[in-house]
């Protein structure tokens, strides 16, 4: 298992995280880019893959492929694994997460995650990939109506919490006792996680704490 936690800063932020990614993947291969959490009232789908060619593309990236609602709702896993690996973009974890069920997807990214496929979700990407995304709670409004909020569980049994500052210690503690959460990793947006199956390594400037 080869996953990547960015806490949700810009580029600079995350350039240490991002040399990791790319150094795991075959770039003979395309990169596949989920930008569904995106508020496409903002951000029009082809400013997120230019965003998203500006990060990578000075590492080595070349070859970047979208798939956005339309297109994953038919996708079989069969057709994920032309990919090197999946970047998972953020936004609105409740809709990432609500959509990638609905499209079955889900279960498709548990099963190439557990085969070794790179994996990296920043900011709501990455919230979805750990136990559950109820502290996505914190920023983000359920606006989807999701009633189920188990994620991918791939975190070795943690929560993540992302965008941490440092001042929000009162508030994981409130949310793992009020929703019975029993460990959560927070993630400041100028750090981020490699993740295993068997180990779980802090990468970049910021702290990372655990809870």
């Amino acid at each position: 298992m080869k996953l990547f936690l960015g806490g949700g800063g810009g580029g600079a932020d995350s350039i240490e995280l991002d040399k990791k990614f790319v150094a795991s993947l075959d770039l003979s291969k395309p990169l596949l880019y989920i930008p569904i959490a995106t508020n496409t009232a903002k951000y029009h789908y082809s400013g997120c893959v230019a965003w998203l060619s500006s990060v990578l593309g000075p590492l080595g990236v070349k070859n970047i492929v979208m798939w956005t609602e339309e297109d994953l709702r038919a996708k079989t896993k069969e057709e994920f694994v032309q990919f090197s690996g999946i970047y998972i973009g953020g936004g609105n974890t409740y809709k990432l997460l609500k959509e990638l069920k609905e499209f079955e997807t889900f279960d498709i990214l548990s099963t190439l995650a557990k085969e070794g496929m790179p994996i990296y979700g920043g900011s709501a990407g990455a919230i979805i990939l750990a136990k559950t995304i109820i502290p996505a709670g914190f920023l983000d409004e359920n606006k989807v109506g999701l009633t189920d909020f188990s994620g991918l569980n791939l975190v070795q049994g943690y929560d993540v919490w992302c965008h941490y500052t440092g001042n929000e210690d009162d508030s994981i503690r409130d949310y793992m006792k009020r929703f019975n959460l029993e460990k959560i990793i927070a993630i400041p947006e100028d750090a981020g996680l490699t993740v295993s199956e068997k180990e779980i390594e802090e990468v970049g400037p910021g702290k990372v704490k655990f809870f």
